[in-house]
């Protein structure tokens, strides 16, 4: 990373409700990857006009637009939100980043057990949104999709896809990140 991106804090954006003890609990581990300080924002409404009633889904790329707009003094914010998204041309999504504009979403809906109505799983479900959150921070970074199956960069077409890799960037990604 560059020297002034690291001087730089990184702002987890909770959007709607979003538990504090969560965000608290995901800091450190973002603070120790990215090697940044990572605050926490007040948090802000998801947006109306970003839901899709046809789909049931809202929109990652018309939320992030939003945020454009809300977090103008925010360097790198990483959007959490619990509903489930989705971007044209693909069924859902677990996160998106505006790589132009260095922030991020995730979307927490999708990596919960209890959504495929399996059994709730707290630790899986904290790994889940760690792997996703590295990732899309990744991509602010200038990081692309990586052909590993194991880095944090791969990309996931499924949750099986995120349990196979690491929450770790391997040593081809955490290269370009230095």
């Amino acid at each position: 990373m560059e020297n002034e991106d690291k001087n730089k804090p990184l702002f987890l954006v909770p959007l709607g409700q979003i538990d504090q003890q969560f965000l608290e609990k995901l800091r450190p581990h973002l603070e120790e990857i990215f090697s940044a300080n990572v605050q926490i924002s007040n948090p802000l409404p998801v947006p109306k006009v970003a839901y899709n009633s046809h789909r049931n889904q809202y929109n990652s790329t018309a939320i992030l637009k939003y945020l454009l707009t809300q977090l103008t003094d925010y360097d790198r914010p990483l959007a959490i939100v619990d509903v489930d998204l989705f971007a044209y041309g693909l069924n859902f999504v677990f996160g998106e980043a505006d790589v132009l504009h260095k922030m991020a979403i995730i979307s927490l809906t999708r990596l919960r057990q209890e959504f495929y109505r399996l059994s709730e799983d707290q630790n899986l479900f904290f790994l889940r949104t760690l792997k996703e959150a590295v990732h899309e921070l990744g991509h602010t970074y200038g990081l692309a999709h990586c052909p590993n199956p194991k880095c944090v960069m791969h990309f996931s077409n499924s949750l099986s896809d995120t349990d196979r890799k690491s929450y770790k960037f391997c040593e081809m990604c955490k290269s370009k990140l230095t």
